[in-house]
């Protein structure tokens, strides 16, 4: 199972504090030993992040950065124009050397749909529509710069049972941070998946939890039997660099202690 680091961009200081202290997490991420290190978008502070334009902050990140996979964690599509998705996540794709990792879902905050002149109702319909739209210029071939890998390395967070089923017909990945009850679509989605099936299970980490804690709970977690891939993210948002980098060092040891129960299906 992979390892990812995710941040809401938060932090205690300013904006820039907070996009100065993301670079220097991934690069720490990096040498921890990470696999990837992903971002949230947020419109009008919502959840206390900072960051409504991931792409451009993933840039910044690619060049202090070598190996660690860059995920965004995730654009709210359905307040997009979807070419325009597709031509900035195929820069950084480029600008990375094929390192992004991109999450696409329908975003859960009615203020940033208010912004935009969306009916927060139709998210969901919106949402499909606008992956089908960005799946199709992806791999079409009008997109510069060309970045055809894109398709097998786009994810859908979703945590509902539709939202999973309509991930595995397209092939899309799957990004679950469903505290309960996501096993059973996450087994249905390895069942239905018209490609290689990918999940992505994001857990909560307090700040100053032991490790032992952490690694009782995820074996507690019925939902990582199906996970390709362990998304750290630390709780309370808004917390600083130090308490950032403690849960890095959590989060490894849990997911180095964690074994996966033998009845799953999933891979090791």
């Amino acid at each position: 199972m992979e390892l990812g680091y995710l941040t809401h961009v938060g932090g205690l200081g300013s904006p820039r504090d907070a996009y100065r202290d993301t670079v220097a997490l991934a690069v720490a991420a990096e040498a921890a030993g990470y696999d990837s290190f992903w971002v949230a978008q947020h419109h009008n502070s919502e959840a206390q992040g900072y960051l409504p334009s991931p792409f451009v902050l993933l840039a910044a990140v690619a060049q202090a950065t070598q190996r660690i996979r860059l995920g965004v964690g995730v654009v709210a599509v359905a307040l997009e124009d979807p070419r325009r998705v597709a031509e900035d996540a195929a820069v950084l794709d480029t600008l990375s050397g094929e390192r992004l990792e991109l999450g696409v879902g329908a975003g859960s905050d009615p203020a940033a749909s208010a912004l935009f002149g969306r009916d927060h109702e139709r998210r969901h319909a919106e949402t499909a529509a606008a992956v089908d739209e960005l799946r199709a210029v992806l791999g079409g071939i009008t997109l510069v710069p060309d970045a055809p890998g894109l398709l097998d390395r786009m994810w859908w967070a979703t945590g509902s049972a539709r939202g999973v089923d309509a991930a595995a017909a397209r092939g899309t990945g799957v990004i679950s941070g469903r505290p309960q009850g996501a096993a059973v679509d996450l087994e249905r989605f390895w069942g239905r998946s018209v490609g290689e099936p990918r999940v992505a299970v994001s857990r909560l980490v307090r700040a100053g939890e032991p490790a032992a804690e952490v690694t009782a709970r995820l074996r507690a977690d019925p939902a990582l039997s199906w996970a390709t891939t362990l998304l750290v993210q630390t709780q309370p948002t808004r917390t600083d660099r130090a308490t950032h980098l403690r849960t890095l060092e959590v989060g490894r040891a849990a997911r180095d202690s964690y074994r996966r129960p033998v009845a799953s299906t999933a891979p090791a």
